[in-house]
């Protein structure tokens, strides 16, 4: 899409990736204290739900990433458009929620205070610098970042919070230095043509 192609052990790495991912996933959700820890609890509302959102993230980060490099669209703007069109979807969905009751009852900043504007700001902030970094450092390499970010969540939870990451945590760490070090020791290479 982006036109930037990735070798075979890439891919490889990339799968490591996305294990190390589920695994995380996994290890967050068994943490938490859930009731039945059943294969299938982990199956339906674990791995099938980490890989769907993979699966999603990775096709709007090609996406942008298009976007932003080849139809030469500035991330401002497509923040803008993202921004627009998940407003439109969330206000259709409080429609029937009763949220949506609510807001038609009192109004939209009924209850709001300045302290409401923080996480609302820290979003919008967010989400144009999730922009910047799909248009100038690739998908691939933003979904590095964001494994390696839960790797480094669990490590300050266990410093300042004194809860020691996971087995699942501690098996993903290793597939994830792995995968990073493959994929920048692997790059594509253009296959030179024989006469």
């Amino acid at each position: 899409m982006s036109r930037q192609k990735q070798s075979i052990q890439q891919i490889g790495a990339l799968f490591l990736l996305i294990v190390a991912a589920v695994l995380l996933s996994i290890g967050e959700g068994s943490s938490t204290g859930s009731t039945g820890n059943s294969t299938e609890l982990v199956l339906f509302y674990g791995i099938i739900p980490v890989l769907v959102a993979s699966v999603l993230s990775g096709l709007a980060s090609a996406l942008c990433q298009w976007a932003s490099q080849v139809k030469k669209h500035t991330s401002y703007l497509m923040t803008i458009e993202m921004s627009v069109f998940g407003s439109l979807v969330l206000l259709f969905s409080t429609y029937k929620s009763p949220d949506g009751k609510a807001i038609r009852q009192h109004g939209f900043f009924y209850g709001w205070t300045l302290l409401t504007w923080i996480p609302v700001i820290a979003n919008a902030m967010g989400g144009i610098l999730v922009g910047l970094v799909t248009s100038y450092a690739g998908g691939v390499r933003k979904g590095f970042v964001i494994v390696s970010a839960l790797l480094v969540t669990a490590l300050l939870q266990f410093i300042f919070d004194g809860k020691p990451p996971s087995l699942y945590c501690l098996v993903a760490l290793p597939l994830v230095i792995s995968s990073i070090s493959i994929h920048q020791k692997y790059p594509y290479h253009i296959k030179k043509k024989e006469a």
